[in-house]
């Protein structure tokens, strides 16, 4: 049975128990069609002293829920999460530990992966998009800026641009290093990660984020943001070719003009007088 169809069948219950009377039988329909499963019940009987959420690209990046609300919240959401076989491909993006008196229960998220994007070693689960956005959204502990996904992957893009008209870049192993971007790590989620490494290989195919290996490329780019507001940007992409054995510094520079950001990437070490 299909998940819409188990939802069809489930608003036709939903009405008829509504006019029945009563909450408890419709948690017992939705929990036996899948919709609802009743391993976060712990998230809802006042036993949680704490959820910690911590960035695994951030480490200074950690946020704590301690409000009955937000962990009221928390369980809505995490509920209606579907059962699933199979983990997230992706790397996961934060790590959820629940204190439970003296246990812990720990879980792997993966912001706005398809299936599996909320797991540990034992349990998977998959939230769905509503319900991935609803996490984030409801518990307040990420504010991602404007357009963040767009001004800072398409700066990488277009100094990828500027470098293929320089050398074959097909020649080498690129790595792209944002490791040491601390201001941006916190926004940047595996899902827009995989995204960008897709159009990033189609002008340079050799291409692979720097994982603390940074040795092993011919040709490292690495990413400082110096700035960032609704309207302005500005960031440094350092390239390091090992190859012909020299360093370029770009500056970029983005100005939001009209609900369309206007990126400008500076002539090789050309630092603009307004940097």
């Amino acid at each position: 049975m299909t998940r819409k169809t188990k939802v069809a069948l489930l608003s036709i219950f939903l009405i008829t128990i509504t006019i029945l009377g009563g909450c408890k039988p419709i948690e017992t329909i939705e929990k036996k069609l899948g919709v609802k499963n009743d391993y976060f019940e712990f998230l809802n009987n006042n036993n949680v002293d704490k959820i910690s959420i911590q960035s695994t690209r951030d480490p200074g990046f950690k946020f704590i829920v301690t409000e009955d609300s937000a962990i009221k919240d928390m369980y809505q959401l995490l509920s209606r999460a579907k059962v699933s076989e199979t983990k997230s491909t992706l790397e996961p993006d934060y790590i959820f530990e629940f204190q439970i008196g003296e246990e812990v229960k720990n879980f792997y998220y993966v912001v706005g992966s398809d299936e599996g994007n909320f797991y540990n070693d034992n349990e998977i689960f998959t939230a769905s998009k509503r319900l991935d956005e609803g996490i984030i959204q409801n518990l307040s502990f990420i504010r991602k800026p404007r357009d963040f996904d767009y001004i800072y992957y398409q700066s990488i893009l277009d100094v990828l641009n500027v470098l293929k008209d320089k050398v074959k870049l097909s020649d080498y192993n690129i790595g792209i290093n944002i490791q040491g971007d601390i201001e941006c790590l916190k926004y940047i989620f595996s899902v827009d990660l995989k995204s960008f490494l897709e159009k990033a290989r189609k002008i340079a195919p050799n291409l692979e984020l720097v994982e603390n290996n940074d040795e092993k490329f011919d040709l490292v780019i690495t990413v400082k943001n110096r700035g960032y507001d609704s309207t302005n940007y500005k960031t440094k992409i350092t390239v390091n070719d090992r190859i012909q054995k020299y360093t370029d510094e770009y500056f970029i520079t983005a100005v939001n003009e009209f609900k369309e950001w206007n990126i400008k990437v500076s002539e090789v070490n050309n630092k603009p007088k307004d940097w």
